[in-house]
Order: structure tokens, then C-alpha cells, then sequence
């Protein structure tokens, strides 16, 4: 199936034959060529180094709770005489934590596996402040129950997708809700745009991330709390898929108990 990159790099082929074509270039045709052909093998390396981590985490993930399923509907079944009505409820608690669990993996992997296909939609001019003001209004009891103060600058208008940044917007303010310090959370939304690319910032004043997990956090199913909050560990790397689809690119700036500043390019 071809990539996103693949599509790119085509549609880079022709405007280049084009130009040749024109006289407009004085570069040997056969050289760009080649460097094209380098770039799709180090893109075929790129995302089958992905997929191999992709299946090892699933794999890892899912076993977890279906062994705690199978743990605990066998202690139902050998102990059912033995144990009183609290201790059959806390197991079946525990059955029904564990299936949650594997269903909220299932559903998040589903997610995650729809960015790793090819564009089916050109990017289009979309109104950023637009796409945060429907994402505000969906997250209205989250942001209520945490008490969270939002602000943002004027949002310029991009050729991305309308659901894609949707789901940038709401990941990177609800992590910031989920992770937040004592005191109110305070999130702010800004842009700034230079010559070739726009770059969106969501800053908090949370618990703030170690530099030594900056990477590890766009990870699938990287999770540096462990279950003390809730999720599945794969909301940034949807994200990274999605702002790298469209030739952008997403980092953290932050240190531990300092809050953190999630930003992720658009090119023009």
C-alpha cells in the first residue's frame, strides 16, 4: 500500500519532470531521481522499524489483562466455597477492570492504525480557532470538573485536516487537564507562523515531564505513570502519526514540576 510519503515524493516526481521538461532546472534528471529512490528506501526502513514496535507493544499490552481475566475466573470457579460475597465481588471488580482495559486498548489501537494507511483526504484550508472553539465545547464537563482556566491567541487558518487537528487539540488539552499539579490548571493554546510552517503551542503549568522521557512519551503505549491515571499510553502517538503524515513535526519542552509546552508544525 503506498504511503503519505510515497504519494509526496510521487507527486514531487512529476512537478520535477515538469520542470525539466520546461528548462527550468539544470540538474541531471537521473540524479534526482536516484535521491528520490534513497528517500522511499529510508522511509520503508522507517516504517517497518515502526510496525515491528507497533505489534511487540500490542501483543505486550493486551496479554496483561486477559491474564488477569483468566486469573481471576479461575480463582471464582476453585475458591467459590471458600471465599465470602466481598471476596467473589472484588474479583469479579477485577474481571470486569481487566476487560475494560482490553477494550479501551482495542479502540485506541483502532485509532492508531487508521494513521498508519495512506491519505485518503487532501489537506484543505481549515480555521484552527474554529476547530479549538468545537473541541472547547466538547470538553466542557472535563474542563469544568478540573476547575481549568483555557486561553488562546487568534488561531491562524491552515491546509490541514478538520478531524486530524480536532484530534491534536483535544489529546494535548486533555493530557494537560489529566497530568495537572495543585492549584488551578492553567492551559494556553498560541500560533506563530513563519515563511514555511506554523507552529501550535498547548503550554501548562502541570506536573511537568523528566527531559529523559521526551522521546519515550510518543511511543505506542508509553506510559510513565503506570495506572496511577487513567489510558492507554497511545494518544501522543497518534498524534505524532498525524502531525507527521503531514510533514510536520511534534516535541515537548519541559521539565519535571516545571509544566509543559507540547508543539507541532503545519507546513504551508
Amino acid at each position: 500500500m503506498p504511503t503519505c510519503t510515497h504519494m509526496h515524493l510521487g507527486c514531487h516526481m512529476l512537478r520535477s519532470m515538469v520542470r525539466f521538461g520546461n528548462g527550468m532546472s539544470t540538474r541531471d534528471p537521473s540524479a534526482e531521481l536516484e535521491e528520490l529512490r534513497a528517500q522511499l528506501r529510508d522511509e520503508k526502513v522507517r516504517h517497518s522499524e515502526e510496525l515491528r514496535q507497533f505489534v511487540y507493544a500490542v501483543s505486550h499490552d493486551l496479554r496483561e489483562p486477559l491474564r488477569m481475566v483468566k486469573s481471576y475466573t479461575q480463582l471464582l470457579e476453585l475458591r467459590r466455597q471458600q471465599h465470602s460475597d466481598a471476596d467473589r465481588q472484588e474479583f469479579a471488580r477485577q474481571i470486569t477492570d481487566a476487560v475494560e482495559r482490553a477494550e479501551r486498548l482495542l479502540a485506541d489501537l483502532v485509532t492508531y492504525s487508521h494513521q498508519l494507511r495512506a491519505l485518503d483526504q487532501p489537506a484543505s484550508l481549515v480555521d484552527a480557532e474554529a476547530v479549538l472553539g468545537a473541541v472547547l465545547m466538547t470538553m466542557e464537563k472535563s474542563i469544568t470538573d478540573s476547575g481549568a482556566q483555557i486561553t488562546h491567541d487568534s488561531l491562524p487558518a491552515v491546509l490541514f485536516d478538520f478531524d486530524q487537528l480536532s484530534y491534536l487539540f483535544r489529546e494535548l488539552i486533555a493530557n494537560a487537564i489529566k497530568f495537572r499539579a495543585e492549584g488551578t490548571p492553567q492551559i494556553d493554546i498560541s500560533a506563530g507562523t513563519s515563511e514555511d510552517s506554523t507552529t501550535f503551542s498547548v503550554r501548562d503549568n502541570g506536573i511537568g515531564i523528566d527531559p529523559r522521557y521526551h522521546e519515550q512519551i510518543f511511543g505506542v503505549f508509553k506510559r510513565l505513570h503506570g495506572r496511577e491515571f487513567p489510558g492507554t499510553g497511545m494518544g501522543l502517538a497518534v498524534c505524532k502519526r498525524i502531525v507527521e503524515q503531514r510533514g510536520g513535526t511534534i516535541w515537548v519542552e519541559s521539565e519535571a514540576g516545571s509544566g509543559a509546552t507540547f508543539r507541532f508544525t503545519v507546513t504551508h
